[in-house]
């Protein structure tokens, strides 16, 4: 593995190389990993010319190439300053529609303007129903008969742009076709979000670099890697990322991904039977993470109770790998583990990164968990543990992040949470391949996403779990199935760093999480303020509920939460003694 010289001389150099990178992986990218889009067309009879077009709103449907065209009505948005406020259109030809093209100019209040990015959906597979998730860098395309095409709109609101209303026109045009326009509106609220740096969201989104790496055919821990590597992971840390996902041994999850998750500390048992430690790689990666792309409040090494208990080494006196399986709370895990507790806590401690160290586990029994936690204590005491379960138990208490699955988190709300939260400890939740909904599948309805940050915030939760940003199947671009589990469990962005419906859905929610958060910072500010926060705060309850999230109501409540924090930002502005978000 190669070293990583962490120096300016470098950054320098991998922006000229992901530059030229960039030119190089687009041309080949169609031939390596080709798109599945639904603008091939998979019928070779007769299409019929395009001679009219329709548009219309579409934000809370998930468009395949078959769904109903909605009823075309304005487009209504509403934001604060420096939020980023999206929506989705759908667009339909009569027949074959040669160079289909999206443009929209910026929004107009009539004295200045706030600029929109208008791009087209592509097509992937889910479950074998090709569905519009990838958010290309496209305009125009080639779209076949009778295929709905969907329309992103991304509108990155300044934080100095005045409050009020803003107006423009999406334009559609094909050849042959008159041109057909959509109304805008967007809403600019007198109140303003923090950059995303200053977002207080848990936001645990888990990293696989392998996977890129394999994608782009580059050496891991290149410069090549890092160059690509910077632009995806500058996407995950504007969406409020604290966590760094690290690997202490090969495969802890047994090989659940379509690439290698090796381990980023290699292990080597000298020829005199004493085991040391590389951590190259790990350095490499947390520097560029921590340094370069600014996500700096946790490193989640993964992990002391792997789920085939083993670790793999390389052994100097047979010149091969070896492993070693150790079950927690037995001698040969304390003689395999304790060891390298120590050597571990103090490179930790010498580059600066011990306090924010966590050792991760994701789904482990009780008693493994507590025979770690003994060992990390006696070894390694600067270091906390961050644990995803199933649902909380004893241990609960204890861990200093936890995180149990949605459908069990009601049971780390009320007083265990106000202990918890006293004590400095973080309580978030997390979905995987379960529950069905509400989640980020390719399939799942979009404002599902949307809800799941809502969720927390309402529960008064620190943040939200997800095991997998970008651990990409064989090809993304052609389906996002993966084995048997649920379609797109395995990742929510693209290669290329291209974005998806649900990521940026997703990112909604914690946007509404800071917002809600922002508005609960006001209610020492006055009485009356207080009243309405407290007012805010029990109809969140009542909506984003456990209960609830096993419904089929997510849209609904997302609108129905977006109308009440504006009705509660407004009521708070009223107040002439608060002062001004």
């Amino acid at each position: 593995m190669l070293p990583y010289n962490h120096s300016s001389i470098r950054m320098k150099s991998s922006l000229a190389i992901f530059s030229s990178l960039l030119l190089l992986f687009n041309a080949a990218a169609h031939e390596r990993h080709p798109f599945f889009d639904a603008h091939t067309p998979h019928d070779l009879t007769q299409q019929s010319t395009a001679t009219e077009l329709s548009i219309a709103p579409a934000t809370d449907i998930r468009i395949t190439a078959t769904s109903e065209m909605p009823q075309a009505a304005p487009l209504l948005l509403t934001a604060w300053r420096g939020e980023r406020c999206s929506a989705q259109l759908a667009i339909r030809a009569d027949g074959k529609a040669n160079q289909l093209t999206v443009n929209c100019p910026p929004l107009s209040n009539g004295n200045s303007s706030i600029p929109v990015s208008a791009s087209l959906l592509l097509y992937t597979k889910a479950h074998g129903v090709p569905t519009a998730d990838i958010i290309s860098r496209d305009t125009s395309c080639n779209n076949p008969n009778g295929v709905m095409r969907g329309v992103w709109l991304q509108i990155d609101v300044p934080q100095n742009a005045a409050p009020g209303l803003y107006t423009g026109l999406l334009s559609i045009s094909a050849e042959g076709c008159e041109a057909v326009q959509q109304e805008i509106t967007l809403e600019v609220e007198a109140a303003n979000l923090p950059k995303p740096k200053d977002w207080k969201i848990h936001l645990d989104l888990w990293q696989h670099p392998q996977s890129l790496a394999r994608w782009h055919d580059v050496e891991p821990w290149s410069d090549e890697h890092f160059a690509l590597l910077r632009p995806l992971m500058k996407r995950l840390a504007d969406a409020g990322q604290k966590c760094i996902t690290c690997t202490l041994l090969d495969e802890a999850w047994n090989a659940q991904t379509y690439d290698w998750f090796p381990s980023m500390v290699r292990w080597v048992r000298g020829k005199d039977g004493q085991m040391r430690y590389d951590y190259t790689s790990l350095d490499a990666w947390i520097h560029f993470m921590h340094d370069e792309v600014g996500i700096r409040e946790q490193i989640s090494c993964y992990t002391m109770i792997p789920w085939h208990l083993s670790v793999r080494f390389f052994d100097e006196a047979t010149g091969k790998y070896a492993s070693v399986k150790a079950v927690p709370g037995t001698r040969e895990y304390d003689e395999l583990w304790a060891p390298f507790l120590r050597d571990f806590h103090a490179h930790m401690q010498q580059k600066g990164w011990a306090e924010k160290t966590c050792i991760a586990i994701d789904e482990r029994p009780d008693a493994y968990v507590r025979a770690a936690m003994k060992l990390i204590d006696e070894n390694a005491p600067s270091f906390r543990v961050a644990s995803a379960v199933d649902k909380p138990s004893a241990l609960t208490r204890e861990v200093y992040n936890i995180s149990p699955v949605i459908t069990h988190a009601g049971t780390a709300l009320g007083e265990l949470l106000r202990e918890r939260k006293a004590a400095g400890k973080i309580t978030t939740f997390y979905v995987c391949l379960h529950p069905q909904k509400p989640n980020t599948f390719t399939h799942s309805v979009p404002a599902e996403a949307e809800w799941l940050g809502l969720f927390a915030a309402a529960n008064h939760l620190d943040g939200f779990l997800r095991w997998a940003y970008n651990s990409w199947n064989r090809n993304p671009f052609e389906t996002t199935d993966f084995v048997h589990w649920p379609s797109g469990d395995c990742f929510l962005v693209y290669p290329g760093n291209r974005s998806s419906v649900r990521f940026e859905r997703l990112r909604d929610g914690i946007e509404a999480f800071e917002k809600i958060n922002l508005l609960r910072s006001r209610a020492d500010s006055s009485p009356r303020a207080a009243e309405i926060i407290a007012d805010m705060d029990r109809q969140l309850l009542e909506i984003f509920s456990v209960e609830r999230s096993k419904g089929s109501s997510h849209t609904q409540d997302v609108k129905q939460a977006q109308r009440l924090i504006s009705e509660t930002m407004r009521a708070l502005s009223e107040q002439p003694a608060l002062i001004s978000l």
